[in-house]
Parts: C-alpha cells; structure tokens; sequence
C-alpha cells in the first residue's frame, strides 16, 4: 500500500508503522495501531463496529473490547496533536468509530526514497509551527494561571482535593465541609461536585458512611456534574463504579467505552473495569485490567485489594496474600478488612471474632447492596456450627436470587452435609461443576464430596481429568502440596499403591529439605501415612492454634482427617471440644 496523507500527516504503513507530522516529528506506533488506522481509512469515513474492528485487525487472535478503546486512545492522542483538525476519529454513538468527514486522505505521491527532499519545506513550516505552538503554549500557561487566580473557590477546592485522599476520619470530614461550603455557594462547580463523591467514598471505606447510603448520597452530585461537563474522566469513572455495584451491566459497559474514549490512564477506571470483568467471568482480562491500575496507582489501597482479588479468582494464593498484605499495610483502618481477609486466609478463631464484630456493625446496610454477602455469613455461621440459625435464615432470605448459581448451589451444599444429608450435598455440588466444567474452583468441591462419601475412584477419575500436571507428577509441589496430598489419599483409598507411593516419595522428599506444613496440612499428611499417634497431636494443635472449619473453603476437612483414623473416642472427644470452642465464640461476642 502506498503513503497516505491524512489531514497534515503522512501515514507510513510500511515503514515501521511510522506516522509523520510536517514538523518532521514522527511516531513509531505498533502494527496493530497502524492496521486499525488503515482499517478507518479503508471504510470511507463510515463508521466501524467494536465487532468489526476485532475481526478486521485483530483477527483470529480474541481479544476484549478494551483493545479496542486502547488502541483509539492511543491514535487519537497522537493524531490529535494537530491544531488545523480536533477531532480525527470520531465516535458515531451506536455505531462505532470512524475518520472524520472533514479530513482529507489522498495518496502520498512522493517516493519515501526521496523523503529528504520534502524536508526543505517541512523544516521552514515545522519552524513557523514550532514557533506558534511557543507562543500558543505561553498563552495558555498563562491563561492556566490566570483562571486558577481568578477561581474564588481555589483554596478550597484543592486542600479538600488533597484531605479526600486521606485514610483519616477527621480529614475526610474536613474534605467533605470544604466541599460542601464551596457548593452552597456554587452549586455548579464540578470540582466540587465530584470530589465531595470522592470524600464521602472515603468515608465509606474508613467512616460510618456505609456503601448503601453511598449510592444515595453521589449519584444526585455525579448526574449534576456530567451535565455540566460530559467529559470529565473523574465523574464518569465514579458513574461505572456504581454501575457495576448496581450490576447494571450494560449502563457499566457505556461508561466504560466513554470513559477509555476520554483517558487511558485513570487508575481507577481500569480497577472499576477490572471488577466488571471479574463479574462477568473473563478472569484473565480482570488481572490484566487490574494490574494496569496498578501500575498507575501502586500505593492506592482499594486499587492493590482489587488485584489481589484478581489473582484470588485467578487462584494465585501467593500473589492474591501479597497484594492484599500490601493494601492492609497502606490502609490498616479499612473498614472492611475483617470481612476481606477471610478470602485470603483460613478461618481461625481471631478472624471469626472480628468478622461477627464487623457483621454486627455493618451487616444491615452492607447486604442491602450485596445479597450475596448474605450467604457468605451463612458459612460463617456452619463454620461456627450453628447450623439451625444458618438454615432458618437462608429460608427467610428473599433476595438470593439475584447472586449466581454456583454460589448458592455451593452454599446449600453445605447446609445439606452439615445436616447429615451427604447424599444431596454431593448432588448439588455435581449440579454446580456442571454449571463450569472447566473451572477448577467447581470441580474440587465435587472431588471432596465423593471422597466424603466413599466414592474415591470417582473423585480420583475426575481429579486425573482436571488437574492432570498433579496427576503426572509435573506440577512443582511446593505450589500444588495440598492438591498432592489430596491425590495421595485418593490413591491410597483405592489401592493404587505404585503411584500412591510415587507420590508420597515426592511428598517426603520435599520435607525433607526444610520445608514446613501448614500445621492443618500436617495433620493430613500423618493420617495419609498411618501414623495416627502423630495425626492425634496435630489435630490437637490444630485447636490450640485456634483453627475453625472453613466452610468457605471445604466442608469435608474434618472427614478427610479422619478418613483413615481407627480410635473413635479421640474422635468424639476432638469434636466435642471443638463445639465447646464455637460457643465460647458466641458468647465472647454476645
């Protein structure tokens, strides 16, 4: 294909994807940016679809819509460096994007060969331009300085600017008066508008504000400010955000195609996009959203917890631990860091005391915009074995229908075994892994339950099918030692003493060079190898440790321990002490 002139650049296609401006400034752009370019050019000024973009540039290779948004930005920013056109491409709402109309595109005559010859009159433009943009550019400092000198509110709006950033009460208190002042004066100063959204989110994560009486109190100030001002990056994040709380999926969608559209550099635009794309199961997408967000705001402590939330669905547990640790260490005052570090960390007795203190404080306003938190508390509550109060109040709940499936299939799940219907716990879990035959996460609660329920050369069968890098012994132990200790019980249950002892080598041999057992790991391993005398001890640590049942994480732990035990009484009086400590629990925070 031939150069191209586009408005007042030159279009290079095939040398280096380079973009030219008569001041002889160029840009190197990839080939994907370059092929999206000539794809616009090539339709004519008639608007493209996000779909027909995908398959016209990046196809076969799948991609999400955001791509897409990225690779315009990116054009745009360049492109739009020309002062003669404001606007190349255009965003045609419902239609796609396209050349503006009023830019000329003709084929570039000259041979790139002879490009030195063009330098003669570009050098005495690109002077006279540099010269204007000099001149321009000191104008407009000065135009800056002036409105910043003429802004009555401008002591106000940036002190309250830099108190919303805070993690303190006070001075997110402080922010919100600022705010609030300047608005009873002006009520249409946007920047007011929208950081006073800001403050009260602040007070959200830290205040008694709960995220319930959140949506109440911004949205009024968010819709005021985005008609004033449609293109502020601030204000529509804040609009995606609540769309995404609200699983408005498809307003969330338009907020974040507009959004991209204005700026790809708003950290929290990509973390609110990344919770999107955690919601609607493209888990690979969210990390990398989330790790973008990252990287722009790397000590923003809602920002670090949202990537670690990303690898916890990716099912990265070292790196999910890292970056939670890392938001806590930003923020240790967050409000909802009891209820948090129950994703990342087994349940023990200290965690459960400050999640029911949380609960108690926060549960009414906090399941009103989340249901499904809801049936979170009823694990918490097998977990504590009070299994009556947990089922009375999943019968009384309305509102579960709008969590997923797979949620409360895993949930009812455990109301059955806790109730002594092993039968039925194992049916709904085989009903959920059907939902999501390929996830992983579906799948090992089904292997537990039929291990559970003496069916271990089904459990072996599946878990060979899923997790076959464990299977073959391929996989690092030190990432997969549970899923090893797991599969040797298996092995053991059904005979397979080859590879049963296969696997227990490589268990041992990966002892012994100093590595240490989660003490709950610890006490499986001594019950796969029939040393019972050492399982009872590390059962007993286990609850001198302050260990609890996760039912979070598996109802079955207590029946694998016990798996291969011969001596019932120590059975009996292991559970019974571990009644007497789930009711001290009850009572401590009564």
């Amino acid at each position: 294909m031939k150069d191209l002139l586009l408005g007042n650049w030159l279009v290079m296609p095939k040398l280096n994807q380079i973009i030219e401006y008569p001041n002889g400034q160029e840009y190197t752009v990839t080939p994907k940016m370059m092929q999206l370019l000539l794809v616009l050019i090539e339709a004519d000024a008639q608007p493209l679809s996000i779909d027909e973009i995908i398959e016209l540039v990046w196809k076969p290779k799948v991609v999400s819509d955001s791509s897409v948004y990225q690779a315009v930005a990116q054009l745009r920013k360049i492109l739009n460096s020309d002062p003669q056109h404001k606007e190349y491409i255009e965003r045609i709402s419902g239609h796609g994007y396209r050349i503006a109309p009023n830019v000329l595109v003709t084929q570039n005559s000259i041979n790139t060969s002879v490009k030195s010859s063009r330098w003669i009159w570009f050098a005495s433009v690109g002077f006279t331009l540099a010269l204007l943009l000099a001149i321009l550019t000191s104008i407009f400092n000065e135009s800056t300085r002036n409105s910043a000198e003429d802004d009555p509110y401008f002591d106000e709006v940036t002190l309250a600017k830099h108190l919303s950033k805070s993690t303190n009460i006070a001075e997110l208190e402080q922010a919100k008066s600022l705010y609030q002042q300047v608005l009873s004066k002006q009520g249409e100063n946007i920047d007011a508008l929208s950081g006073l959204c800001n403050a009260y989110m602040g007070l959200s994560l830290f205040g008694e504000i709960s995220e319930y009486e959140l949506l109440a109190l911004c949205r009024p100030l968010l819709e005021k400010a985005r008609g004033l001002e449609e293109k502020n990056i601030e204000v529509i994040t804040s609009l995606a955000r609540f769309a995404v709380i609200e699983n408005n999926d498809i307003q969330a969608q338009k907020y974040f195609t507009r959004g991209f559209e204005i700026s790809i550099d708003n950290p929290r635009l990509w973390h609110w996009y990344g919770r999107f794309l955690r919601k609607s199961n493209d888990i690979e997408g969210a990390v990398v959203a989330h790790q973008k967000a990252y990287r722009l705001a790397p000590n923003d402590a809602v920002i670090v917890r949202g990537l670690a939330y990303a690898y916890l669905n990716f099912r990265d547990m070292s790196l999910a631990r890292k970056y939670f640790e890392r938001s806590v260490a930003i923020a240790p005052h967050t409000k909802n860091n009891p209820l948090y570090q129950l994703d990342f960390y087994p349940l023990s007795q200290k965690r459960a005391l400050q999640y029911l203190q949380w609960y108690r404080e926060n549960h009414v306003d906090h399941n009103k915009l989340y249901p499904a938190q809801q049936l979170s508390h009823i694990l918490m509550l097998l977990s504590l074995g009070r299994t009556q109060e947990a089922n009375t109040l999943y019968q009384q709940a309305t509102q579960f229908t709008t969590t997923s499936a797979s949620f409360r299939l895993y949930v009812e799940a455990g109301l059955a075994w806790q109730q002594g219907n092993a039968e039925k716990a194992e049916t709904l879990l085989k009903q959920r892994y059907t939902l999501g035959s390929n996830a992983k996460h579906y799948v090992m609660p089904y292997v537990m339950a039929l291990i559970a329920n003496r069916k271990s050369e089904l459990a072996k069968e599946l878990f060979e099918r899923h997790f076959s890098e464990v299977s073959s012994l391929l996989a690092p132990i030190s990432e997969h030692t549970g899923q090893y200790l797991i599969y040797a019980l298996m092995l053991k249950l059904t005979e397979q003493q080859n590879k049963y002892e296969r696997v227990n080598t490589l268990i041992s041999n990966h002892l012994a060079q100093d590595k240490v057992l989660d003490t709950s790991l610890l006490a499986l391993w001594f019950t796969i190898n029939n040393e019972e005398l050492r399982a009872k001890q590390a059962l007993t640590d286990l609850l001198n440790d302050g260990w609890l049942p996760d039912y979070n994480d598996s109802f079955f732990a207590i029946e694998l321990y016990f798996s291969c035990f011969a001596d019932h009484e120590f059975k009996r009086q292991w559970q019974r002490r571990l009644k007497r400590i789930q009711a001290q629990l009850e009572e401590r925070v009564e």
